[in-house]
């Protein structure tokens, strides 16, 4: 599931304030890249991964087969056609058919930072139930954009560096993942379904 745009703005308003106004405890003294990414940077990186992650996994499920394909837009179409979505704020029937569409294609589904899903993206709906059974990598070509864009700010905002340390969220984990190393897997994962997406990350990468 994807996070609101409400929490990914908040998330790139509070690290641009504490860029803006040097109050980081981890800014770096000196020039040059930051030892580490902000808690709020990492956050939109490890954020951008799963659901990149995501929606590859459901763009492999619809190039399996037409067949497949059919299927799970078929299904996408139900839930959505049920007119749970049809009010902007949602009762627990809403709720209920966002549960179920995010195991269906989580990349529709807007979350909370908690993972609980919020609302249902549309525009996303709309191109998935448009492309899904011609086109598996447009009809989530909006979803991935979106993700690429959210690591596009955040690199950029950071001044990150290839070396620059990305704080896992599970603090029992042995070593964390460098950005260099965040930007290749990234690329390598989304190079054959979205090579234009692909470019975007490469350039970005021999910036840094």
């Amino acid at each position: 599931m994807r996070l609101s745009r409400r929490h990914l703005a908040a998330a790139l308003a509070a690290a641009a304030l504490c860029a803006g106004t040097g109050a980081c405890t981890d800014a770096p003294d000196t020039e040059g890249p930051p030892d580490a990414l902000s808690e709020d940077d990492a956050f939109v990186l490890n954020d951008a991964r799963r659901g990149l992650d995501l929606a590859l996994e459901t763009e492999q499920k619809l190039s399996v087969s037409p067949k497949q394909a059919r299927r799970l837009r078929l299904k996408v179409q139900e839930i959505v056609s049920e007119g749970a979505f049809e009010t902007d704020e949602l009762d627990e029937f809403g709720f209920a058919a966002l549960g179920r569409l995010g195991l269906v294609a989580p990349s529709l589904v807007e979350a909370d930072t908690d993972g609980v899903p919020e609302s249902l993206d549309r525009p996303a709906t709309r191109d998935f139930l448009r492309h899904a059974e011609s086109d598996p990598a447009r009809a989530l070509l909006l979803p991935v954009r979106e993700q690429v864009e959210a690591i596009e700010q955040a690199l950029k905002r950071s001044e990150a560096g290839l070396e620059t340390r990305i704080p896992p969220e599970d603090p029992t984990a042995s070593s964390d993942l460098r950005v260099g190393e965040y930007m290749r897997e990234a690329e390598t994962d989304i190079r054959e379904s979205w090579p234009q997406l692909t470019a975007r990350l490469r350039t970005l990468r021999e910036g840094l």
